[in-house]
């Protein structure tokens, strides 16, 4: 009996070779006579303040009739176990195999809906920020303490979105949405070990015109309170953002195409060269600096000899850093208009690394060229306005060193080579 059992099993199966076996139904009908209209579906998902709206037929919502046959034909040769495929053709012949839809559907046309909604209901979480107050907290040694809270982002749920419609449940919905977390929250803030003064660095702007006064504290207030995760790399560009008057920069005198011209956010650059020099003094190390094309006697104000500065035109030139303490940074800006001083302080957890910087010293100097005077039609005949003022090259060098329990991190020798500037003046040429 049990040989007339095999030998008809094998002959059956056989017979049935890449074929669907008898009885197997898919949403009640039989392959391959099957006959799905998904177009007069409709999917909708609101909340108060957007509405997705989809129809099948909108979204090109068909069966997948190649998916739905090879899991049809895949009924009674799922194991090699004989016994368990013969019981799934037994349960087929019986009607007992009814196999869910399968459809496919155009995302790209439903992620422009989903997308026209997130304009009006997705938000981007906000980190918390935080300010560093020496002598706080029970132990007397200082605390972070959040002075810009941080908020929860809200994000589409487009998978939820996505599967309701695979389902083909059509219907009405709340629009499913999930929220998003800050990277640094409220809450973490004790949690962030920020305790200890790693570097300062200073910078004075006497003599400054009211624009790029008024640029040094926009710039100096968009980094204040930056947080630096362990093992990031800061962009300075990428956190100051873009400098033009759209963002509330005003016109002042910067170095653009080897001229000196206003230009909106002139003095952004003392903001990364006091950074620059706090980051110097805290032994982190530097990834990316370049040095003004020329002396600017402001990066020299407060008895700092030349050699210590970066300029910065976002995006490139950039000045960024390495944050190696194993530990967040927290940077904290002073602008203090009445004494013309900027402040950078950086803190965190100190590693017990010890930072020795020795100079900048000057190399040498070389005095500036004739003056240049251009003509400008613009100006009336004989009239001559300087434009630019003349300041002596010079090549100089720093060193820095860095040890950590004997271990030497850093050792490096920095140069700047500043070009001699010549006095620039337009000539009116104007009848």
């Amino acid at each position: 009996m049990i040989v007339i059992i095999s030998v008809t099993y094998l002959a059956f199966t056989a017979a049935y070779k890449n074929k669907i076996y008898p009885g197997v139904k898919i949403a009640g009908q039989t392959p391959p006579n099957l006959d799905f209209d998904f177009s007069n579906l409709q999917f909708n998902f609101s909340n108060p303040n957007a509405t997705i709206s989809a129809s099948g037929k909108e979204i090109n919502l068909r069966p997948d009739l190649d998916l739905m046959k090879k899991r049809a034909l895949s009924v009674g040769r799922q194991t090699a176990n004989p016994y368990y495929n013969f019981l799934q053709i037994v349960a087929a012949a019986n009607g007992k195999i009814n196999l869910p839809v399968e459809v496919s559907f155009d995302e790209t046309v439903l992620d422009g809906k989903i997308d026209v909604a997130a304009a009006l209901v997705e938000k981007k979480p906000v980190d918390a920020v935080y300010q560093f107050v020496p002598g706080a907290g029970h132990d007397g040694r200082g605390r972070v303490t959040a002075f810009a809270p941080s908020e929860n982002g809200l994000a589409i749920d487009r998978e939820k979105i996505k599967k309701i419609v695979r389902e083909l449940r059509s219907g009405e919905y709340i629009l499913p949405t999930n929220v998003v977390l800050p990277v640094v929250s409220t809450t973490t803030a004790d949690n962030l070990g920020i305790k200890n003064l790693l570097g300062r660095g200073e910078s004075y702007f006497y003599d400054s015109i009211p624009g790029r006064i008024y640029n040094v504290g926009l710039g100096a207030n968009k980094i204040n309170g930056s947080l630096i995760a362990p093992n990031e790399v800061f962009s300075f560009s990428n956190s100051i953002g873009t400098v033009s008057a759209v963002f509330g920069f005003q016109k002042a005198y910067a170095i653009v195409k080897g001229k000196t011209t206003l230009d909106d956010g002139g003095g952004v650059c003392q903001v990364s060269t006091t950074l620059y020099r706090a980051v110097l003094n805290a032994g982190l190390p530097v990834v990316e600096r370049h040095a003004h094309s020329y002396r600017v006697g402001f990066y020299e104000q407060g008895g700092f000899a030349p050699g210590t500065d970066a300029t910065v035109y976002p995006p490139s030139p950039d000045f960024r850093f390495l944050n190696d303490t194993g530990g967040w940074i927290l940077v904290q800006t002073n602008f203090d208009q009445n004494n013309r001083k900027l402040t950078f302080d950086l803190f965190g957890t100190s590693d017990g690394r010890q930072t020795n910087v020795s100079g900048p010293f000057i190399i040498s100097t070389s005095p500036p060229p004739e003056p240049i005077y251009e003509d400008d039609p613009n100006l009336p005949a004989g009239e001559v306005k300087q434009v630019d003022t003349a300041h002596y090259g010079a090549k100089t060098y720093f060193k820095r060193v860095v040890i950590r329990n004997g271990v030497t991190l850093i050792d490096e020798t920095v140069y700047s080579d500043y070009v001699p500037w010549p006095a620039r003046f337009l000539k009116g040429t104007k009848t």
